[in-house]
Order: C-alpha cells, then structure tokens, then sequence
C-alpha cells in the first residue's frame, strides 16, 4: 500500500516532469543561415534546428526565403534537384533569367522539410546583371532571413504553445500556385474539407536565426560612359580579325596551289 507520503513525492515529479515537457516546447527553433562569398552563382545554406518535443513529430515546416529582384533561381536546376530527392521546394514554374534586375520582380521559394534535431537545406541561387551606370561600379543585393511555418496535425496543435506562434491569432493558407503563404480568411463559399484545413492550418512560426555574415552580395555594374568606346572597339576588332582571316585563308590556298602545281610538274618530268 502507498503512503501517503509516497502519493505526495509522486506527484510532485509529475508536475515537474510537465513543465519540463513545457519549457522544451517554449523553446524557438534554430535557423543558421549562410551563402557563398563570391561569384554570381552561389548557395543558400540553412541548418535547421528543432527542440525535441517537436522533433519527429508528424509535423511539416516550410522557409519562405523571400529573394530580392536581383537574385534569381534556375527552375531546371531545382527540378533536378527534386527528382534526385536532394531538394523538397515550392517554386515559380517560370523564371525569367535573361532579364536586368531593374525589370525583374522579387519573388519567394518555399523550403519544405520535416522537424528535425537538425537538417541541412540547400538553396542554388544566381545574381542578375545591372543596367549600366555612370554613378556607380558596384551594387549591393541584400538577402532577407526567411520566415518560418508550421503545420501540424490539429491532434498535435497543442505542441506549438502560443508563445512560439508570432501571430497565435492567424492561420495561414499555402499559396503553392504563388509559392508564399496567404491569411486564412473563411469563406463560406470554400467548403470546409479535410484538405481545406490542413491547407490553412500553417502558423508562422519565432526563430532564432543565426548568421555568419550578412547576406548581401557586391555586384559588378557596367560603366554608362564606355559604351560608346566598346561599341566601336569591338566593331573595329570583329571588321579586322574578319579581314585578316580572308587574307590568311587567300594566302593559304594560293600556297596549297602553288605546291600541287610544283608536285605535277615534278610528276610530269619524272615521266
């Protein structure tokens, strides 16, 4: 028979071991973010870090990596990275990579994953060329941190306490066709579905990021005033290289003749 002292010990470690189980769930997750330090194509490094209430659980997380205009992606290059199963992402289908980055428009790619201890997420992003300029030979390109949802079965919804939720009052829609996440606004003309709510059950989630270096690139820009003198520079050279390869290949096969005829003449006298 237990005492009732024994009951009393009992209990206490109950209470103690719940709000331990509660202190691990108020624990943010971590996102180390890191990019390449030169060259016009790159990559986006992310270790993503979550606490162990959350790891493993049936939960799924995306990064919204918004990129500036300046910044684009290869959408031929993620396609293959996602049919060898190194990639899981929600991205444009189209993506204009000829274009300057003064007529191009920012847009975002979602990363999506599972909970983790920690996982390691890749991201190959490419920098547009500027418009020339006579003001300046550099421009700096800044990347944001990335937002961070999470879904989770609405049995397990207890799991995100309120205090890891930036926005506890605001569910989100994923928005696949845009790659970002739109507010749940209820409609009576959506029929409520299973799909529906698992669609809008996404919660924007606190995060401690943590850089190495800011994520900004230094791109070369062209000089406005050297367009003239390369323009005709390089007309100039094409025109000369042109001309002296008609000069050379003239040379050249009267040279070939004049040994054919040596060799017929040759031929002839031997005869």
């Amino acid at each position: 028979m237990i005492s009732k002292r024994n009951w009393k010990s009992a209990i206490c470690v109950l209470t103690l071991l719940a709000s331990a189980a509660r202190s691990y769930i108020l624990q943010q997750p971590v996102v180390h973010v890191e990019m390449e330090k030169a060259g016009m194509h790159r990559t986006l490094t992310y270790k993503v870090q979550f606490d162990y209430p959350l790891a493993g659980k049936d939960c799924d997380y995306m990064l919204l990596q918004p990129l500036p205009a300046g910044v684009y992606i290869s959408t031929d290059e993620l396609d293959d990275l996602q049919r060898l199963k190194r990639l899981s992402a929600v991205y444009p289908k189209f993506v204009n990579i000829e274009e300057a980055t003064e007529r191009a428009q920012p847009f975002s790619v979602l990363l999506r994953g599972v909970p983790k201890l920690m996982e390691v997420v890749t991201l190959p992003i490419h920098f547009r060329y500027h418009a020339p300029s006579d003001k300046r030979s550099t421009s700096v390109v800044a990347i944001a941190t990335p937002e961070l949802y999470l879904n989770c079965p609405i049995a397990d919804n207890e799991l995100v306490d309120n205090e890891l939720v930036a926005r506890p009052d605001k569910l989100y829609c994923l928005n696949a066709h845009n790659s970002r996440f739109d507010e749940n606004i209820v409609s009576d003309r959506e029929p409520t579905t299973i799909h529906n709510l698992e669609r809008c059950n996404w919660k924007q989630i606190h995060v401690d990021y943590q850089l190495r270096a800011p994520l900004r690139a230094e791109i070369p820009v062209g000089n406005t005033n050297a367009y003239a003198p390369i323009l005709y520079g390089t007309i100039i050279l094409t025109w000369t290289m042109a001309i002296w390869t008609m000069l050379r290949t003239l040379s050249s096969s009267r040279r070939i003749n004049q040994r054919l005829n040596e060799q017929r003449q040759l031929q002839r006298k031997v005869k």
